[in-house]
């Protein structure tokens, strides 16, 4: 007879990493009550909702947001639409997640 032993562990993976620049904060305060930094420490589950308003927003008034566009060009309303709809992508496959904004 013999025993197998073996450990698991769950262990914190950063499995989602963008940067939006600050360029774009005309835009994500509009579209985000209180900005990005409003979803520091929030579930990927509680997240769904708001990330999904943001974007439904960004798509619907795409004309009035491509306005907000930084003359510099550092960052876009393109840009910004698509790390949000990965974000929330991310956020649907690993509800227990928790999303930190540095």
């Amino acid at each position: 007879m013999s025993w197998d032993i073996g450990v698991k562990a769950k262990r914190e993976v950063e499995i989602f990493e963008c940067n939006i620049t600050c360029n774009l904060s005309d835009m994500y305060y509009k579209c985000i009550d209180g900005g990005l930094k409003a979803l520091d420490g929030v579930s990927c589950n509680n997240a769904i909702p708001i990330l999904n308003k943001a974007i439904n927003d960004l798509i619907d008034n795409k004309e009035e947001y491509e306005k907000l566009n930084p003359p510099n060009g550092w960052g876009s309303y393109d840009g910004l639409l698509s790390k949000l709809i990965d974000l929330r992508d991310c956020c649907e496959k690993n509800k227990d997640g928790v999303i930190e904004v540095e």
